[in-house]
């Protein structure tokens, strides 16, 4: 049964999930030209300036934020050859990428993935599957790629003995390397469930009501801690509301669970970065273009809304957040803009994301949704190319080294209707910039900035002005993602086309170009005073 003809009843868990409608051919997907494209190429430019001291003192980048998930099914979302050894091509993509957290077994998998065990069920298809991205070879991912470990442990339908046995063999016990022969890493990361404030249409076996998961939490909480009192544990939950729907058919879910959790955890997770996920009927390519354009901005007001709420319950303590789930979702079971996640549109919101978690100042960790394959939202292709999400994660990666600057950038506004989860926003400005430094010593080059530098505008290109104070540039060097066409969604290579080239030096100050929906980082080498 393909993707289309179960649009109906394809819920956001069912989704992510993986689940085996997704795992065969989804329903042809169109360009925005196939459906009177929203947007046409215009002459006309918009200006914006950039003013960054990079002599000012800074904030050490979290590369934390540069995550992702790995799902156990489908060896791992086709990370596995069939035999259970790592895919060459699939392996060299993930090294290449180098995600500085990867999280396990994969979402709604984990209320029911049983981790000893040779065989699992696929949550939703009921299937069963051989678990070849055991926690082992997960291990060895995360020991080939450089990543720290993060496991969801089931609470919905397994035991606390077996959350106990797995922290031991990971923690305790140890695992060895079958590639390398050395000690696998430890797991530092865990978190107590999956997304516990939703329910699932078609799988009602595996919801819990928020009294039920607190006080299983409690119970989880104490054991694992009582194994080893280093890890760091994560507790799932939720604002009521986002861009003013409702998220969670509990309200005040966080208020309750936290009434009744006793234990001490460590951070606080969330999925509020699924954006801009329009329900309405009637929504243009217009709308949902600009709902992604302005989605970062309705994240990082439920991150403040959320380090409130915790404050207001657990005053005097203050409790990191990670997002550890996030990804462009423009519909589910709408047809054709259901398959936009894996577009230039989807990019543009990624990179503005990326931008909130990198300026985010109580952010643990966030974990995009997926490493690899899953329908759209893998980062690698199942054929091992990189789709759209691959390239602006691996170019903010180039951008988050050092410290992070303050930047103050002028730019046109634009007033941006509610789209989906995504609130109204009376002036969102059409360029945004990430500014960050590293010293160097011993050669005449002092400092070296970045600038991660976003233009929202579909049509327009924008010609901004960088002022460096005092600072002298050395060289620069550009790296420009790009795109004619936002909602190109034939999700085969070069959607977004990287270029890479030497400014003129002038322009550095005087002229700088980023094309309509571009992304680019712009490196600068100042001269050593």
């Amino acid at each position: 049964m393909n993707f289309s003809s179960r649009a109906a009843r394809i819920t956001r868990r069912e989704l992510l999930a993986g689940s085996a409608v997704l795992c065969g051919t989804p329903s042809p997907l169109v360009s925005a030209s196939q459906l009177n494209g929203p947007f046409s190429p215009s002459s006309e430019t918009h200006a914006f300036a950039v003013t960054v001291d990079p002599r000012a003192s800074g904030t050490p980048v979290n590369p934390r934020i540069l995550g992702s998930n790995v799902g156990w099914a489908f060896g791992g979302d086709n990370m596995l050859a069939p035999d259970g050894s790592f895919a060459p091509a699939m392996l060299a993509m993930a090294r290449r990428l180098s995600p500085r957290v990867l999280r396990y077994p994969g979402g709604t998998y984990s209320d029911v993935f049983r981790w000893e065990a040779l065989d699992n069920e696929h949550v939703f298809s009921r299937q069963s599957l051989p678990t070849l991205m055991n926690t082992q070879r997960f291990l060895e991912l995360c020991e080939a790629v450089g990543a720290e470990a993060l496991i969801t442990v089931n609470v919905v339908t397994g035991s606390l003995e077996e959350a106990v046995r797995w922290l031991k063999a990971t923690n305790i016990d140890g695992m060895t390397s079958r590639i390398t022969g050395r000690k696998l890493p430890r797991v530092k990361f865990w978190e107590i469930g999956n997304e516990p404030y939703l329910k699932e249409q078609s799988r009602s076996d595996i919801d819990l009501r928020p009294k039920e998961f607190a006080h299983r939490a409690n119970h989880f909480i104490r054991a694992l801690r009582q194994i080893d009192s280093r890890i760091a544990i994560g507790l799932p939950l939720t604002s009521d509301t986002r861009g003013g729907l409702p998220v969670t058919p509990y309200p005040g879910f966080t208020r309750k669970v936290l009434g009744i959790v006793d234990q001490d955890f460590d951070y606080v997770s969330v999925h509020n970065a699924y954006m801009p996920f329009g329900v309405k009927r009637g929504l243009t390519p217009r709308d949902f273009y600009w709902g992604a354009a302005a989605g970062a901005l309705t994240v990082q007001a439920d991150l403040a809304a959320m380090t409130n709420l915790l404050e207001e319950i657990r005053p005097g303590r203050t409790l990191p957040i990670a997002v550890t789930e996030y990804s462009a979702l423009f519909t589910l079971g709408a047809g054709a803009t259901d398959g936009w996640i894996s577009t230039p549109a989807g990019a543009v919101y990624l990179a503005d994301v990326l931008r909130v978690f990198a300026e985010a100042p109580n952010l643990l960790l966030a974990a995009h949704w997926s490493l690899s394959a899953n329908w759209l939202f893998g980062a690698i292709h199942a054929d091992g190319h990189a789709r759209p999400s691959y390239q602006v994660l691996q170019l903010m990666g180039e951008a988050l080294k050092g410290d992070r600057l303050q930047s103050h950038v002028q730019a046109e506004s634009v007033r941006v209707r509610g789209v989906g989860q995504v609130a109204a926003v009376e002036a969102m400005p059409l360029v945004e910039v990430l500014a960050t430094r590293t010293h160097d010593s011993g050669t005449r080059v002092g400092r070296t900035m970045r600038l991660f530098m976003i233009n929202k505008d579909p049509q327009r290109t924008a010609v901004g002005r960088l002022n460096l104070g005092s600072s002298y540039p050395v060289s620069a060097r550009m790296s420009l993602l790009s795109a004619a066409d936002v909602f190109d969604s034939r999700d085969e290579r070069d959607v977004l086309v990287r270029s890479d080239f030497a400014p003129n030096m002038g322009d550095v100050q005087a002229g700088i170009r980023l094309p309509p929906h571009g992304i680019a980082l712009l490196t600068i080498e100042l001269a050593s005073t």
